[in-house]
């Protein structure tokens, strides 16, 4: 027996499987970036509704999302299996379209079942390799979900981007994956500018980038500086992804629309003799200059920092121009914990 859909619901997100804080923070902030008044939940740990039902942003934040497998509209919510397609209808536009249906959490068998019941309905063909809709089916606490995206399965390409198939490398350089949760935390839009005031090989950069952003990197090693230029030329990036070699503690913009960036830290890195803690002190003081929310927009600063450093207290003694809203814990070894802060810069 099925039952109802609420006006909080109207698409599904399907999250990758990674025990993290990460992947709910990402999509969290994505729909608060497209919309100010969406409203999400949460069922289990990979399954996300919410009240976003613009067909293109939805599909922007399935593209943009590192963490994120699936995206699409809500079709039905179901105490049970059996009822689960019975929302699902024939649209006389989609000709000779073919679809699957696809989950991970359930078994073939079921995901079979419901692929009978909707090609009864709906008359189409199925394919499971190129398909044009994908009806995504999950099971959560209460029941099950099922989603439609009618762009078919989304596409990864991280191996592409991974440092070193890149033409400028270093050991220090972030991987795609987590470089594009960084910059999607940050809630900034396509042609806006985002800036990483420690860009190294340009790894947010590109992804920014490639996101549509109007990206601008700061990297105080002017030979690193111009390796991150050889990446995003190796990526055919716009050009108005730009690289300065300059100081991170002085930036010279009036209005930056979000930062994200790694601090640099330990030996692979250059600290120009710097503790992380006077590097972070100096950065935000030069950030909270460049940055500015209002009532109407609230914008952010993401940090990737060793966990031993107390963020907050450097906050506190600066003032207060940014507030702590969230923190996540990336374990590298047993020397060393990452933590991502988003920061939030506080309204004048």
């Amino acid at each position: 027996m099925g039952y109802s859909i609420s006006d909080r619901e109207s698409s599904l997100f399907v999250l990758s499987g990674e025990e993290l804080t990460l992947p709910f923070a990402e999509i969290s902030a994505l729909a608060s970036a497209y919309s100010n008044s969406s409203k999400i939940r949460r069922y289990g740990s990979r399954i996300v509704t919410s009240s976003i039902s613009e067909s293109d942003i939805i599909q922007r934040i399935t593209d943009r999302a590192a963490y994120c497998r699936f995206g699409g509209i809500l079709v039905s919510k179901s105490r049970d299996l059996a009822s689960l397609a019975a929302p699902v209808e024939k649209n006389p536009t989609q000709g000779n379209k073919k679809f699957a249906v696809a989950s991970l959490s359930l078994s073939l068998e079921q995901c079979g079942q419901i692929g009978a019941e909707i090609q009864s309905k709906t008359k189409l063909g199925v394919s499971l390799e190129e398909p044009d809709y994908v009806f995504q089916a999950e099971s959560i606490p209460e029941g099950f979900v099922l989603g439609l995206s009618r762009s078919g399965y989304k596409e990864f390409h991280w191996r592409a981007r991974r440092p070193r198939a890149r033409t400028f490398f270093l050991p220090s350089a972030i991987y795609p994956k987590l470089a594009r949760a960084l910059v999607n935390l940050c809630r900034v839009r396509e042609g806006e500018f985002f800036l990483d005031p420690f860009c190294g090989t340009g790894s947010l950069l590109i992804e920014s980038s490639l996101m549509g952003m109007k990206a601008i990197g700061v990297e105080i090693t002017r030979w690193i500086a111009r390796g991150a230029r050889l990446n995003l030329d190796g990526f055919s990036l716009p050009f108005e992804s730009t690289i300065r070699g300059d100081s991170s503690f002085s930036l010279p913009f009036s209005e930056i629309d979000g930062m994200a960036t790694d601090i640099p830290y330990g030996r692979a890195s250059s600290t120009k003799g710097m503790t992380t803690k006077e590097i972070l002190d100096g950065f935000l003081r030069s950030a909270s200059a460049c940055m500015h929310s209002s009532a109407l927009r609230k914008k952010f600063c993401v940090v990737m920092h060793p966990s031993t450093v107390n963020l907050e207290e450097i906050i506190e003694n600066q003032g207060n121009s940014f507030q702590l809203q969230e923190q996540h814990l990336l374990y590298v070894h047993r020397n060393l914990t990452r933590a991502i802060s988003v920061l939030e810069r506080t309204a004048k």
